[in-house]
């Protein structure tokens, strides 16, 4: 008999209906003819806490006197509700008919761990096979049972899972007790190691943003039928020069010096890693990175998609004949691509369907959609292709023939649809006029008014990218897979989206549809680590997850990383200061109510007479110059960044009463600008955000629906205002 261990029921089903036995249910397993299948449910052990080792009984283990605490050995208990399945396990490994053990945790460090770790409790001495499982299906599970290996060619991967446990486990036990204890805080501080580094990452993106000071400009800019934009900028003071310079632009010829036309083919988007599905899945969707992870490995436990915790774009050489299979199914518009590269991938290939034909619904119809939609874009046979027009344009000066400037204009008109029939792609088409060249332009210049913009929050899909590497140059650079692979990344494709949401349920961060925002109990973790010298920047712990990653490799020990990591911890501990970070400290703030200093913590300023003033107001920070202002009973300046009940940002001054509370000043709306008069029924036009709106519509489509889009799908071109204008007017 073989004695299989499933990490998971629905694996256990899977591999049961593979195997081609009849299998009779017990209480806690299921028997056939050859097999007994034992189902966990995840991890069934735990390490034990602080105060379960015996050297620390009768201590208070959240003492920072008794910190930190680094176990001699690492134990384990049983997690609750799960001391049946293991007995089950321990009393069928004694039994004389098991003769094999075949270790079916997930295919990754922690499927590997969840299964080892039950079989090392125990103390199993039979010899332990491991099926490495890419795809669920009947036909992949067969594949990975007859190519099965013995489970000690998997023993770096145990020591890698054993190393990062025991590193987060030290780092996090011991400062998160620490750093509570003096913060003086009752709910906790979660110090761990990637749980901190993003917290503090879209910590300092805010920062960047509240702390940006916009600076005005004028561009100089002909809104026509071609849309030319000058590479010159003048300051907020040089709206006289800007205007000089659109009239010298405006009394020039605009000549069509060349025009170039050229056939190219855009390439296709890459195949789905996790972090890609989950920044499509909620820019399409709206889904949160842990809901569409739960669709996700629920299509692969029903052996629809092949596993989904992937941090490549790319296939392995050995899937070939899988996908030559499922290509074979979708019929002849599809053909092999250049997709595979062993160097790219790193024990899982990217998502794809395995060529079932689900009937499903809710949240997994719509992830397997775009998994499926994805992979039929990637070998779509038919290339995208489409004229792309370069034209350039000088304005010449018709006296002296001088060029004054050159200007550079594309545009693109599709030719073969190819892989955008199965992609959504929100693109505005760019179409040119035809002209050749020595043919003049229309042009008008005029100054705009232009502001620079502050970095933009992060958003699903940009905070993913970083924590696959955090040090890219930008958001748009291609994932460094040479860095991924070697484990310099925040946290892991398995574990990203669990985090997240706990540093959401923490109130450390905010989820808001796509965008990440820092909450005041975050801005309170980070400033509180900074002041206790906790360093958890993206580089420390990127570092570490070098350092666990290296172990798997054989290039590094447990024992020597672990060594590592303890010697920073008791640094930290030894160098802190003395009391609590967070009691109140003497400040030069004066009570607004008796005159007298105030005293404030990282929290909020307080008076002996009681008076209190929170620095966090509608998820905003004050600052001190805020601060200052509103003691001095006067209203602030504009302030942006408050957030509404439902999450709408919002902008308003504050303001103080006399008794001490505080109220907010909305400015009043701008005041709209009509353009004309309504051809149907006579009322003002005014400008809005899509189109240019007859001011008699009402919402559910009542009144007027007179509207000029700003573009015209039809014709192909854009409407300004003041073509509307002229239009109205019958010009």
């Amino acid at each position: 008999m073989k004695l299989i261990i499933a990490e998971k029921p629905s694996l256990g089903r899977s591999i049961m209906s593979s195997l081609g036995e009849k299998f009779e249910k017990h209480d806690e397993y299921y028997s056939s003819e050859n097999y007994y299948v034992v189902p966990l449910h995840g991890h069934i052990l735990e390490l034990k806490d602080f105060e379960n080792y015996p050297e620390n009984k009768d201590k208070h283990m959240w003492s920072v006197k008794n910190l930190p605490f680094f176990p001699d050995r690492y134990e384990y208990k049983i997690s609750y509700g799960n001391k049946k399945i293991y007995d089950c396990i321990r009393k069928l490994l004694k039994s004389p008919e098991v003769t094999e053990v075949i270790h079916c945790g997930d295919a990754d460090r922690e499927g590997q761990l969840i299964v080892d770790l039950v079989l090392e409790k125990i103390g199993n001495t039979k010899p332990v096979t491991r099926p490495f499982i890419k795809s669920t299906t009947n036909a992949g599970l067969q594949q990975a049972f007859a190519e099965r290996k013995s489970n000690d060619e998997y023993r770096n991967i145990n020591a890698e899972g054993k190393t990062r446990e025991y590193v987060d486990y030290d780092f996090g036990k011991n400062l998160s007790r620490f750093a509570s204890k003096k913060a003086g805080t009752k709910t906790g501080l979660n110090v761990g190691r990637v749980i901190g580094a993003i917290v503090t990452e879209i910590y300092n993106r805010d920062m960047e943003i509240e702390n940006f000071v916009p600076r005005d400009y004028f561009k100089v800019e002909s809104d026509g039928a071609i849309k030319l934009t000058s590479k010159k900028e003048f300051g907020a003071d040089e709206e006289e020069a800007a205007k000089e310079y659109a009239r010298k632009l405006n009394d020039a010829d605009a000549v069509v010096a060349d025009v170039k036309k050229a056939k190219q083919t855009k390439r296709p988007p890459k195949l789905f890693s996790q972090t890609d599905l989950q920044g499509a899945a909620n820019k399409r969707h709206g889904f949160s990175p842990k809901r569409t992870l739960k669709a996700a490995q629920s299509l692969y436990e029903k052996g629809l998609i092949t596993y989904p915790r992937t941090n490549t774009n790319y296939l392995a050489e050995g899937d070939r004949p899988m996908i030559a299979g499922i290509l074979k199914k979708l019929g002849p518009e599809f053909e092999m691509k250049r997709v595979f590269d062993d160097s790219k991938v790193d024990g899982h290939s990217a998502i794809t369907p395995t060529g079932a034909h689900p009937e499903l619904s809710g949240d997994e119809q719509k992830i397997y959609m775009l998994i499926l939609n994805r992979f039929r874009a990637a070998f779509c046979k038919e290339p995208c292709s489409v004229l792309k027009t370069t034209m350039t344009i000088d304005c010449r000066d018709p006296q002296g023939e001088e060029i004054i400037e050159t200007f550079k204009v594309s545009g693109e008109v599709p030719l073969t649809q190819g892989w955008k029939k199965f992609e959504h792609v929100s693109e505005q088409e760019t179409v040119l006029p035809e002209l050749n060249a020595g043919d003049l332009v229309e042009h008008d210049f005029k100054p705009v008014a232009m502001q620079t913009k502050p970095p933009a929050h992060y958003t699903v899909t940009t905070l993913g990218k970083w924590m696959q590497n955090p040090f890219r140059k930008s958001e748009e650079d291609e994932v460094d897979y040479a860095k991924m692979l070697s484990g310099m990344e925040i946290g892991t494709e398995a574990t990203r989206a669990t985090i997240i949401d706990k540093a959401i349920a923490k109130d450390y961060i905010k989820l808001t549809k796509n965008t990440y925002t820092i909450q005041p109990n975050g801005r309170f973790l980070v400033e509180t680590c900074r002041t206790l010298g906790i360093d958890m920047s993206s580089v420390k712990t990127a570092e570490m997850g070098r350092d666990t990653k290296a172990v798997s490799r054989g290039e590094k020990t447990c024992e020597e990383v672990l060594r590592e990591v303890r010697k920073e911890i008791t640094d930290i501990i030894a160098s802190a200061p003395a009391g609590s970070v967070d009691k109140p400290q003497p400040t030069a703030f004066v009570c607004p109510k008796c005159g007298r200093r105030m005293q404030g913590t990282m929290k909020k300023l307080e008076c002996e007479c009681g008076f209190t003033l929170w620095k966090t107001i509608a998820g905003k920070w004050l600052d001190d110059e805020v601060i200052e202002t509103l003691l001095a009973g006067q209203k602030t300046k504009l302030l942006k960044g408050f957030k509404s009940k439902a999450g709408k940002s919002l902008s308003a001054h504050l303001v103080m009463d006399e008794n001490g509370s505080i109220a907010f000043d909305f400015p009043p709306k701008p005041e709209k600008i009509s353009l004309g008069n309504c051809p149907k029924c006579g009322k003002p036009v005014y400008e809005n955000k899509k189109g240019f709106g007859c001011s008699g519509w009402k919402p559910g489509g009542a009144g007027c629906d007179f509207v000029i889009w700003k573009y015209d799908k039809a014709k192909k071109k854009k409407n300004t205002a003041e073509q509307v204008r002229k239009m109205l007017a019958g010009d």
